[in-house]
Protein backbone atom coordinates (compact mmCIF):
# COMPACT_ATOMS: atom_id res chain seq x y z
CA UNK A 1 0.00 0.00 0.00
CA UNK A 2 1.73 3.40 -0.95
CA UNK A 3 0.90 6.77 -0.01
CA UNK A 4 -0.95 7.69 -3.08
CA UNK A 5 -2.95 4.70 -2.03
CA UNK A 6 -4.31 6.22 1.17
CA UNK A 7 -7.18 8.51 2.14
CA UNK A 8 -7.39 10.74 4.92
CA UNK A 9 -11.09 11.29 5.84
CA UNK A 10 -11.86 14.19 7.44
CA UNK A 11 -15.80 14.36 8.70
CA UNK A 12 -16.39 17.84 9.92
CA UNK A 13 -19.30 19.92 11.21
CA UNK A 14 -19.32 23.58 12.22
CA UNK A 15 -15.46 23.49 12.12
CA UNK A 16 -15.28 26.14 10.52
CA UNK A 17 -12.58 27.95 12.60
CA UNK A 18 -10.74 24.46 13.43
CA UNK A 19 -10.54 23.38 10.03
CA UNK A 20 -7.76 25.64 8.34
CA UNK A 21 -5.18 24.70 10.72
CA UNK A 22 -5.90 21.23 10.37
CA UNK A 23 -5.74 21.18 6.66
CA UNK A 24 -3.05 23.28 6.63
CA UNK A 25 -1.21 21.06 9.12
CA UNK A 26 -2.24 17.81 6.48
CA UNK A 27 -0.73 19.98 3.32
CA UNK A 28 2.20 19.82 5.33
CA UNK A 29 2.18 16.11 5.63
CA UNK A 30 1.54 15.30 2.02
CA UNK A 31 -1.33 13.58 2.04
CA UNK A 32 -4.20 13.34 0.47
CA UNK A 33 -7.57 13.98 1.73
CA UNK A 34 -11.16 14.05 1.42
CA UNK A 35 -13.16 16.45 3.80
CA UNK A 36 -17.07 15.58 4.38
CA UNK A 37 -19.11 18.61 5.28
CA UNK A 38 -21.61 17.03 7.08
CA UNK A 39 -24.60 19.46 6.92
CA UNK A 40 -22.81 22.62 8.57
CA UNK A 41 -24.18 25.90 9.11
CA UNK A 42 -21.25 27.84 9.26
CA UNK A 43 -18.57 28.14 6.53
CA UNK A 44 -17.26 24.89 6.77
CA UNK A 45 -17.76 23.99 3.07
CA UNK A 46 -16.66 27.37 1.78
CA UNK A 47 -13.28 26.53 4.05
CA UNK A 48 -12.52 22.70 2.99
CA UNK A 49 -13.22 24.05 -0.80
CA UNK A 50 -10.56 26.38 -0.24
CA UNK A 51 -8.49 23.60 0.54
CA UNK A 52 -9.21 20.35 -1.51
CA UNK A 53 -10.86 19.68 -5.15
CA UNK A 54 -12.25 16.22 -2.92
CA UNK A 55 -14.93 17.80 -1.04
CA UNK A 56 -18.09 16.17 -0.40
CA UNK A 57 -21.23 17.66 1.33
CA UNK A 58 -24.57 16.52 3.09
CA UNK A 59 -27.68 18.67 2.57
CA UNK A 60 -27.85 18.05 6.55
CA UNK A 61 -26.23 16.89 9.52
CA UNK A 62 -26.65 13.27 9.57
CA UNK A 63 -23.88 12.38 11.83
CA UNK A 64 -20.59 11.39 12.09
CA UNK A 65 -21.03 8.25 11.21
CA UNK A 66 -22.78 8.76 8.08
CA UNK A 67 -20.11 11.23 7.19
CA UNK A 68 -17.59 8.74 7.56
CA UNK A 69 -19.20 6.02 4.84
CA UNK A 70 -19.66 8.61 2.91
CA UNK A 71 -15.99 9.65 2.72
CA UNK A 72 -14.92 6.11 2.18
CA UNK A 73 -17.45 4.84 -0.53
CA UNK A 74 -16.13 8.08 -2.41
CA UNK A 75 -12.14 7.07 -1.54
CA UNK A 76 -12.49 3.38 -2.42
CA UNK A 77 -14.90 3.43 -5.14
CA UNK A 78 -14.20 6.58 -7.19
CA UNK A 79 -10.82 7.35 -6.49
CA UNK A 80 -9.32 3.34 -6.21
CA UNK A 81 -8.09 4.12 -2.36
CA UNK A 82 -6.52 1.25 -0.95
CA UNK A 83 -6.76 2.50 2.49
CA UNK A 84 -8.78 5.11 4.79
CA UNK A 85 -7.37 7.13 7.80
CA UNK A 86 -10.00 9.06 9.60
CA UNK A 87 -8.94 12.30 11.28
CA UNK A 88 -11.00 14.51 13.41
CA UNK A 89 -11.83 17.93 12.20
CA UNK A 90 -11.71 19.97 15.41
CA UNK A 91 -7.58 19.89 15.73
CA UNK A 92 -7.26 17.36 18.28
CA UNK A 93 -5.41 14.83 16.41
CA UNK A 94 -1.90 15.12 15.76
CA UNK A 95 -0.84 15.34 11.55
CA UNK A 96 2.62 14.53 11.79
CA UNK A 97 1.30 10.96 13.05
CA UNK A 98 -0.63 10.08 9.95
CA UNK A 99 2.67 8.45 8.71
CA UNK A 100 2.24 6.20 11.23
CA UNK A 101 -1.41 5.00 10.68
CA UNK A 102 -0.34 5.22 6.96
CA UNK A 103 3.08 2.55 7.95
CA UNK A 104 0.29 0.32 10.07
CA UNK A 105 -1.52 -0.36 6.87
CA UNK A 106 1.14 -2.05 5.19
CA UNK A 107 0.79 -5.25 7.08
CA UNK A 108 -2.51 -4.44 9.25
CA UNK A 109 -6.41 -4.39 8.21
CA UNK A 110 -7.19 -1.81 11.16
CA UNK A 111 -5.46 0.73 12.99
CA UNK A 112 -6.73 2.42 16.39
CA UNK A 113 -4.62 4.86 18.01
CA UNK A 114 -4.81 4.62 21.30
CA UNK A 115 -4.22 8.54 23.56
CA UNK A 116 -2.54 8.59 26.55
CA UNK A 117 -4.40 8.29 30.16
CA UNK A 118 -2.80 10.91 31.73
CA UNK A 119 -4.00 14.34 33.51
CA UNK A 120 -4.31 15.40 29.79
CA UNK A 121 -7.26 13.69 29.46
CA UNK A 122 -10.13 14.30 31.94
CA UNK A 123 -10.95 11.33 34.74
CA UNK A 124 -14.20 10.92 33.67
CA UNK A 125 -13.17 10.10 29.92
CA UNK A 126 -11.09 7.89 31.31
CA UNK A 127 -13.49 5.63 32.96
CA UNK A 128 -16.03 5.97 30.31
CA UNK A 129 -13.47 4.85 28.22
CA UNK A 130 -11.91 1.79 29.76
CA UNK A 131 -15.75 0.87 30.35
CA UNK A 132 -16.39 0.71 26.83
CA UNK A 133 -13.70 -1.47 26.55
CA UNK A 134 -13.92 -3.79 28.90
CA UNK A 135 -17.77 -4.28 27.52
CA UNK A 136 -16.52 -4.98 24.53
CA UNK A 137 -14.40 -7.42 25.56
CA UNK A 138 -17.11 -9.10 27.61
CA UNK A 139 -19.19 -9.38 24.45
CA UNK A 140 -16.85 -9.74 21.60
CA UNK A 141 -13.72 -11.38 23.28
CA UNK A 142 -11.57 -8.89 21.76
CA UNK A 143 -9.89 -5.89 23.89
CA UNK A 144 -9.61 -2.68 22.18
CA UNK A 145 -8.56 0.28 24.09
CA UNK A 146 -9.33 3.99 23.78
CA UNK A 147 -12.55 3.18 21.62
CA UNK A 148 -13.77 6.37 21.42
CA UNK A 149 -10.85 7.90 19.62
CA UNK A 150 -11.43 9.32 16.10
CA UNK A 151 -8.06 8.39 15.09
CA UNK A 152 -8.09 5.16 13.27
CA UNK A 153 -7.17 3.37 9.56
CA UNK A 154 -8.86 0.84 7.67
CA UNK A 155 -7.49 -1.02 4.66
CA UNK A 156 -10.32 -1.54 1.59
CA UNK A 157 -10.78 -5.42 2.67
CA UNK A 158 -11.51 -4.06 6.29
CA UNK A 159 -14.16 -1.95 5.29
CA UNK A 160 -15.95 -4.36 3.19
CA UNK A 161 -16.16 -6.37 6.42
CA UNK A 162 -17.05 -3.25 8.65
CA UNK A 163 -18.77 -1.69 7.12
CA UNK A 164 -21.01 0.24 10.04
CA UNK A 165 -25.00 1.25 9.83
CA UNK A 166 -24.34 3.67 13.03
CA UNK A 167 -24.69 7.51 11.62
CA UNK A 168 -23.85 9.17 14.84
CA UNK A 169 -21.16 9.09 17.34
CA UNK A 170 -21.42 5.13 18.20
CA UNK A 171 -19.99 4.45 14.82
CA UNK A 172 -16.46 4.11 16.82
CA UNK A 173 -18.25 1.32 18.92
CA UNK A 174 -19.99 -0.69 16.18
CA UNK A 175 -16.80 -0.17 14.40
CA UNK A 176 -14.37 -2.21 17.30
CA UNK A 177 -17.33 -4.43 17.49
CA UNK A 178 -17.64 -5.67 13.53
CA UNK A 179 -13.69 -5.70 14.06
CA UNK A 180 -13.80 -7.96 17.13
CA UNK A 181 -16.49 -9.77 16.10
CA UNK A 182 -15.11 -10.32 12.65
CA UNK A 183 -11.43 -11.35 14.14
CA UNK A 184 -9.62 -8.75 11.76
CA UNK A 185 -6.03 -8.58 12.21
CA UNK A 186 -5.71 -5.26 14.34
CA UNK A 187 -3.05 -2.98 15.88
CA UNK A 188 -2.85 -0.35 18.42
CA UNK A 189 -0.49 2.37 18.13
CA UNK A 190 -0.22 5.58 20.79
CA UNK A 191 -0.99 8.38 19.95
CA UNK A 192 -0.85 12.24 21.07
CA UNK A 193 -3.78 13.54 23.56
CA UNK A 194 -4.96 16.76 22.74
CA UNK A 195 -7.89 18.30 24.45
CA UNK A 196 -9.03 22.01 23.14
CA UNK A 197 -12.92 22.05 24.66
CA UNK A 198 -13.87 19.59 27.85
CA UNK A 199 -17.00 19.68 27.48
CA UNK A 200 -17.32 18.26 23.98
CA UNK A 201 -17.12 14.85 23.28
CA UNK A 202 -19.77 12.15 24.68
CA UNK A 203 -21.33 12.55 27.87
CA UNK A 204 -22.31 9.41 30.55
CA UNK A 205 -25.49 9.48 28.94
CA UNK A 206 -24.19 9.29 25.63
CA UNK A 207 -22.16 6.15 26.63
CA UNK A 208 -24.73 4.02 27.94
CA UNK A 209 -26.88 4.48 24.80
CA UNK A 210 -23.54 3.18 23.02
CA UNK A 211 -23.17 0.06 25.82
CA UNK A 212 -27.18 -0.62 25.60
CA UNK A 213 -26.79 -0.79 21.75
CA UNK A 214 -23.80 -2.63 21.67
CA UNK A 215 -26.03 -5.62 23.12
CA UNK A 216 -28.17 -5.89 20.29
CA UNK A 217 -25.04 -5.51 18.15
CA UNK A 218 -23.80 -8.95 20.11
CA UNK A 219 -26.94 -10.74 18.67
CA UNK A 220 -26.95 -8.86 15.19
CA UNK A 221 -23.86 -9.07 14.15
Amino acid sequence: MTKNSIWVIIPAYNEAKKLPVVLQKLNKQGFQYIVVDDGSSDQTLAVAQKHSEHVLSHKINLGKGAALKTGCEYAFSKLNGEGVIFFDADDQHEATEIELFAAALEAHDVVFGVRSFDENMPLIRIMLNRLASVFLMLLFGSYIPDIPSGFKALSKRAYKQVAWNSSDYSVEMEIAARVAKAKLDFVTIPVTTIYHELDRGMTFIDTLKVLLRALSWRISL
